[in-house]
């Protein structure tokens, strides 16, 4: 049961954490739009990072996440051990 627990638990933050990192790289405006209990945004703040510089980085922090959750998944789904 309790693993059951755990792999639910990992695939709500894993979808949760994939649809926060999509809307960062898409759009941070679309991503600061989101509610702030669903975007995780931390101590992002929108004032700083919706523009300019600091946009870009949103995008990037955004494509840092989804590579290391593909690499993660490729490292974890191949068949090389």
């Amino acid at each position: 049961m309790k693993q059951a627990i755990g792999v639910v638990c990992l695939i709500l933050v894993v979808v949760a954490v994939a649809f926060n990192a999509s809307f960062m790289l898409i759009s941070p405006r679309a991503w600061f739009r989101l509610p702030f209990w669903m975007r995780l945004g931390g101590g992002l703040d929108e004032r700083k990072y919706l523009n300019g510089w600091g946009a870009i980085q949103v995008r990037l922090l955004g494509a840092c996440f989804l590579a290391v959750m593909i690499w993660v998944l490729y490292h974890s789904c191949s068949m090389h051990r």
